[in-house]
């Protein structure tokens, strides 16, 4: 890519600044920019440039040892010549985008956004900037996704109806980012809450930076918990509670995530849908956008026939695997 700043795409990550940072890199760089904590974007960097939330998760999930360099939405680090700045990408806690600003112009990288941002994160902050690397996991346009606080208000719904049965709801959420969006939306309705340990220990970080789960507890034990129940997907058969269950699944796959003991499908997702992605590439207005992830090349050619010069970068990444069908 020629302009600002350099850019190359190897098929483990994204070289910029003549090699001195690589952003979301699966295989150990000397510096890697990690936009969130989600492990298919997490690799043992010697050092890793991130968000303070995001370092915090990465100690809970690989360990101590690594060497960070934390810094808040909006503060710059100079890499050779060109200033990072790490903006809110609504994804998660502690989620970033960043933005690259060289010599020549603006780079502005997405990793994984959400631009509303939800329960637990802030909303997306996009920059203009001359060039737009952004995802398209949901990039195309079946992939509509229906008002988030309208699924909430059915998740509790649910909820609510399935504990006045007698019967436990179960929400299969992964343990990271989902599974705290359906607490804070049971939670703040007087929903209680049971959680997996996985997602116990990752609402332990949250708690860490001010975010609070009303009305939850860990999940222990083997009789009825008169809670719901979040657990993710790949833990659904460690459930040891008894009488009925009810599953549902919280996925922006919708129907096709469905699995035979799944009852209930309720399309909530971390990332953008179709129209938020769209509206992602005007608000950065950029000359150039690279697109990766998913629907990269059907997404870059609605792009093109909107007016951008587009192109999608093919061999770099598969879809993530924080949101595909069968993950949630």
């Amino acid at each position: 890519m020629t302009g600002p700043p350099s850019v190359r795409f190897e098929a483990t990550g994204i070289e910029v600044a003549n090699g001195l940072l690589w952003l979301d890199a699966r295989k150990r760089r000397p510096l890697g920019l990690v936009t969130h904590a989600h492990l298919d974007h997490v690799a043992r960097h010697e050092t890793v440039l991130s968000t303070p939330e995001t370092a915090a998760l990465m100690r809970r999930r690989r360990g101590a040892g690594l060497r960070y360099i934390e810094r808040r939405y909006g503060e710059r680090t100079l890499v050779g010549d060109v200033a990072v700045t790490l903006l809110s990408a609504g994804h998660i806690l502690g989620s970033a985008m960043a933005l690259l600003e060289g010599p020549h112009g603006r780079l502005l990288y997405t990793g994984d956004v959400r631009p509303e941002g939800g329960l637990t994160c802030p909303p997306a902050e996009p920059r203009n900037a001359d060039v737009l690397i952004m995802e398209a996991t949901f990039g195309r346009p079946e992939h509509r996704f229906p008002p988030a606080e309208e699924v909430r208000r059915q998740m509790v719904r649910f909820a609510r109806e399935t504990l006045a049965e007698g019967a436990t709801p179960v929400f299969l959420a992964y343990a990271l980012g989902k599974a705290q969006e359906v607490m804070t939306a049971l939670g703040r309705e007087g929903i209680p809450v049971a959680a997996h340990p996985s997602v116990w220990a990752m609402c332990d970080v949250y708690r860490g930076f001010g975010l609070v789960f009303p009305g939850s507890r860990r999940l222990a034990g083997r009789g009825r918990p008169d809670a719901a129940v979040v657990v993710p997907p790949q833990s659904r058969r460690e459930i040891r509670v008894s009488g009925v269950l009810r599953v549902a699944a919280v996925t922006g796959w919708g129907d096709r995530a469905k699995a035979p003991d799944v009852e209930r499908v309720f399309r909530l997702s971390d990332h953008a849908d179709y129209d938020g992605l769209l509206g992602l590439a005007k608000a950065v207005n950029p000359s150039r956008i690279h697109v990766v992830h998913g629907y990269a090349p059907e997404f870059a050619a609605d792009l093109r026939a909107r007016g951008f010069k587009a192109e999608a970068v093919e061999g770099h990444r598969g879809p993530d695997v924080d949101e595909r069908p069968g993950q949630f």
